[in-house]
């Protein structure tokens, strides 16, 4: 007897109740090797990451802008932003709303009229921003608002090191502007927005990683996110400080490295804790600065998709994370890699709802909480793949998460 058989008429039978399940219309079915999968459809989303802008007023260095010629830059349309405001209403655990993307959220002609209907409507509102434009007006419309926490980037304490990097920018400028941020704050008695700083590290700038606690402390900052530099050209590469596999273990931020491994830079060292008082009005927050992962691990888990977040783009568009929003290259591992958009739907002609709730969407998902890919950057034929090259893999997945930087928190979002 074919000892296949049994098992067939039990995948079979299986089939058919899963087909009676799909028939409740609350599932979807997914058929994976011999796995037979049922994902149950609603309304998950709790967070979404919106980018109201491609636009930006600054021409930071480390900016994929300075690698992609063909970047069209809008605005979203007011019309197509009250559609999507009314279409979040079929999440009922939808409760987060970030503001950021690949341009700078304030540079948009309406931003802080968006805000206001974003909060409005009761969502906690948060968003980066690189600073230049919270001028003394725009702070008191985002304290009246509500908005519950601002991440301001600042990629050096040093006025010419932040000038390098930040292009067009001024330091002084962006500090002024969160001290006065605080300072309307405390003549209006609130506590929100929340103050943080977003700092991103390179060779070029990681003297400055101990100086950014004491700038914080100044700031009334009770937290700093520390994220790794993603390249997007031959000369950023060159400044990547996380270790890569297979290379010797000699990072240009040793201090930043787990015990053992060479401590080249140890002058660069941070204090050991890293906490700070961030005294706001009658009370005091201990600071913490939140480091990247700054080696290519074992663990893996997106931040995007297994906190059932969703990024909608300038146009419309809705992707699965960050990653996925545009088509556009970076460097890893000393190979090009060429990223293409992985686009769901677009709320202009299908409702949000409509496009969480699509199979393909789903069962990506899936895949990604799962994280059903394999490691791509301590595989032997890594330099030579020509999946490595594009975000596919050679379990057929397409796209695929497989040497995402961000699951391996190398890589760092709020």
């Amino acid at each position: 007897m074919n000892k296949s058989l049994p098992g067939k008429r039990n995948n079979d039978g299986r089939k058919a109740n899963a087909e009676e399940q799909l028939r409740s219309g609350s599932y979807i079915m997914d058929e994976r090797d011999d796995e037979i999968i049922l994902h149950k459809t609603g309304a998950g989303l709790k967070k979404i990451y919106l980018e109201p802008t491609s636009r930006c007023n600054l021409n930071c260095v480390t900016c994929v802008r300075q690698q992609w010629p063909d970047l069209v830059e809008s605005e979203m349309d007011m019309a197509l932003f009250d559609e999507l405001l009314e279409q979040m209403a079929a999440f009922p655990g939808l409760g987060k709303v970030h503001l950021g993307g690949f341009g700078e959220p304030l540079v948009h002609s309406q931003a802080l009229e968006m805000i206001r209907k974003l909060t409005g409507a009761g969502y906690i509102v948060s968003l980066n921003t690189n600073g230049t434009l919270v001028t003394e007006e725009t702070a008191r419309t985002l304290i009246e608002a509500g908005v519950r926490t601002i991440y301001f980037s600042i990629d050096g304490v040093d006025e010419e090191i932040f000038r390098k990097i930040r292009v067009n920018g001024e330091l002084n400028e962006v500090i002024a502007n969160i001290l006065g941020l605080q300072k309307l704050k405390h003549e209006m008695k609130v506590y929100n927005p929340k103050v943080c700083l977003e700092f991103v590290l390179m060779r070029g700038n990681m003297d400055q990683l101990p100086l950014i606690p004491r700038l914080a402390r100044e700031l009334k900052a009770p937290s700093v996110l520390v994220t790794n530099l993603l390249a997007h050209s031959e000369e950023m590469y060159r400044e990547v400080l996380y270790e890569k596999p297979g290379n010797d273990r000699i990072l240009g931020a040793g201090v930043l490295a787990p015990p053992g491994w060479d401590r080249k830079a140890a002058q660069h060292s941070l204090p050991e804790p890293v906490i700070w008082p961030a005294a706001d009005q009658d009370y005091v927050m201990w600071g913490t600065i939140r480091m990247p992962r700054m080696y290519w691990g074992s663990s893996r888990r997106c931040g995007f998709v297994n906190d059932d977040g969703a990024v909608i783009r300038r146009d419309g568009s809705v992707a699965p994370c960050y990653g996925l929003l545009y088509s556009y290259p970076y460097l890893l591992d000393n190979r090009r890699k060429e990223v293409s958009a992985y686009l769901q739907g677009n709320i202009g002609g299908e409702s949000l709802y409509e496009i969480w709730n699509k199979p393909e969407y789903i069962k990506f998902r899936h895949r990604v909480r799962n994280y059903n890919f394999p490691s791509c950057m301590d595989c032997s034929n890594s330099g030579t793949c020509d999946f490595a090259e594009v975000n596919e893999d050679c379990w057929g997945n397409a796209p695929s998460c497989a040497d995402c930087l961000w699951s391996q928190g190398i890589i760092r979002c709020p």
